[in-house]
């Protein structure tokens, strides 16, 4: 059964491409930034229920009330993580995975190739004892 929103959160649909909605709100700033998107392609009670809970100044205590949307959004998991579990998911990465995605951040930060970095006398001096003519 299809809802409307109320009037007074000042927010509007727009249709996607896949049939959902976004909804969509008008920030301070003046740009659009989309708040939700429908699960079907009718605004449901669940959608206007989850806009509510999300309402953080609707909250008679901001932090405990934000705190328990995280609980709702994340599951309600006690599970705290262990060391292993970091570590398992840091091996499922490839070493080439991080370097692929370090490098578009290198060439910007660096952008021309052969480029050294320092140009003190410190540094030329520290160069050529680790890589000079005599080593």
């Amino acid at each position: 059964m299809s809802k409307k929103l109320p009037k007074d959160w000042g927010l509007k649909t727009k249709k996607r491409a896949d049939g959902k909605l976004d909804i969509i709100q008008r920030e301070d700033s003046g740009h659009e930034s989309v708040v939700r998107v429908t699960d079907t392609s009718e605004i449901t009670e669940r959608d206007i229920a989850d806009l509510k809970a999300a309402d953080r100044e609707a909250y008679p205590n901001r932090g405990a009330g934000v705190r328990a949307q995280v609980k709702r959004l994340v599951g309600n998991s006690d599970h705290k993580p262990t060391p292993e579990d970091y570590v398992t998911q840091a091996m499922a990465f490839d070493d080439s995975d991080w370097i692929a995605a370090a490098e578009p951040v290198v060439q910007a930060g660096l952008g021309r190739s052969g480029l050294t970095v320092g140009s003190t006398h410190a540094y030329r001096r520290g160069w050529e004892f680790a890589f000079g003519e005599d080593n």
